[in-house]
């Protein structure tokens, strides 16, 4: 805590106190703003100058993680920097109505924030219970996570936790963002525009700039979210390693792929395309998609008529069969997007690369019949077609 009483019943903040004040007030008493036990000042070489419950202390805040040297240090610069921008800013204000105590709250015209910096990890659950409680009381959450926002990095490629995704938020001009700060760095990282390539690893851009900076990003890691080369390389490896690894009694997929009359390697080029809003099915592009085939394109001739509401009933089916899983966004508040839209990208794609032609609000119609590859050789060659068309060149441009 870097928050507390003192015995005249003040509270103090050892944000802006020098080291002096914490040597010479060590014999001082201090006490919870929550619970009014009393508190130990500490004030070692290793962590800041902070304030702690004794060990038999009941405090509704000690629920929470602990608090590590690394979320005091970044707590400590994320209200500097908030203050510092003339904003109206709290440091660990509680609010009794919920029992919650977020790290910051800010009043900004009739709008209130609470931020939570998150160093460790937390289940969906708790974050889902702490984002109800700001929402009884019409406080709108801004989580920003104490680490780097993924787990492994190559090229432009990343991996994420489900701790990680959940903390994502959709934004209409950088797609879905994840926000961290590293406090060591005295810098921000954020990771935006992500496309999902797997269940846990996407394309993106990684931008950093430092806390003191108001104006623009300071360095850019990666220029473009969207590679096409990437994006084959990495389905082709998934294929890969879904074959190799996979066990065609446990594998759903695997089993569908083969019992179908497939060959997972010589799939439709239809299956595993990056759409916008892809991270909102758990399961990879090509999983999710070679169903969506399999049930509703498989075999249709040229001028077959298909309603989008028919093959969402498809896709729901597969949904509640536990084949496809949708992963939930704690942060999207208003439940703005869901697996629908995915589809509808899905199928908007496929009709600016003209398989489909939409002839009415809900209606489309086949326009070019879809064949399975009979060899590698064609495989290759449909994929780099497709590739290269303009629906997917765009894809990194920013979506609503």
């Amino acid at each position: 805590m870097l928050t507390a009483l003192n015995e005249k019943g003040k509270l103090i903040s050892l944000i802006n106190v020098p080291q002096t004040f914490t040597k010479r007030n060590r014999t001082s008493h201090y006490y919870c703003p929550v619970c009014e036990d009393p508190l130990i000042l500490k004030a070692g070489k290793i962590r800041i100058p902070h304030f702690a419950h004794k060990r038999s202390a009941e405090c509704s805040i000690l629920t929470t993680e602990p608090e590590s040297p690394r979320h005091l240090l970044g707590k400590k610069h994320l209200y500097q920097h908030y203050k510092a921008k003339g904003l109206d800013i709290y440091l660990e204000h509680y609010l009794p109505e919920i029992r919650q105590r977020p790290d910051l709250f800010l009043k900004a015209g009739d709008l209130t924030y609470a931020i939570e910096y998150q160093c460790s990890p937390l289940p969906r659950q708790r974050l889902e219970e702490r984002n109800a409680g700001y929402q009884k009381l019409e406080i709108l959450p801004i989580w920003i996570l104490g680490s780097s926002p993924y787990k492994k990095r190559k090229n432009s490629t990343f991996v994420l936790s489900d701790f990680q995704f959940s903390l994502s938020t959709h934004h209409p001009d950088s797609g879905l963002t994840l926000l961290s700060y590293i406090p060591e760095k005295k810098a921000f990282l954020q990771l935006s525009q992500m496309i999902s390539i797997t269940s846990n690893k996407l394309l993106g851009v990684l931008q950093e700039f430092p806390i003191l900076n108001d104006k623009k990003y300071a360095s850019v890691f990666d220029e473009c979210a969207y590679d096409a080369q990437i994006w084959l390389n990495e389905k082709r490896m998934w294929l890969q390693q879904k074959v190799h690894y996979g066990d065609l009694h446990q594998d759903s997929f695997l089993k569908t792929v083969y019992t179908a009359g497939h060959n997972p390697f010589l799939l439709p080029e239809i299956c595993g395309i990056p759409v916008p809003h892809a991270h909102i099915i758990h399961e990879s592009p090509v999983i999710w998609q070679f169903y969506l085939y399999l049930d509703c394109i498989q075999g249709l001739p040229v001028g077959q008529k298909l309603s989008l509401k028919w093959v969402k009933q498809k896709v729901l089916k597969r949904i509640n069969q536990g084949l496809i899983k949708i992963r939930k966004f704690p942060l999207d508040i208003q439940n703005q997007y869901s697996w629908e839209i995915t589809i509808l990208e899905y199928f908007s794609m496929l009709t600016a690369m003209e398989y489909f032609s939409q002839i009415g609000e809900d209606l489309f119609m086949i326009k070019k019949s879809v064949k399975k590859p009979e060899n590698m050789e064609e495989t290759r060659s449909k994929e780099k077609e497709i590739f290269q068309k303009d629906a997917l060149r765009k894809l990194n441009a920013p979506n609503p």
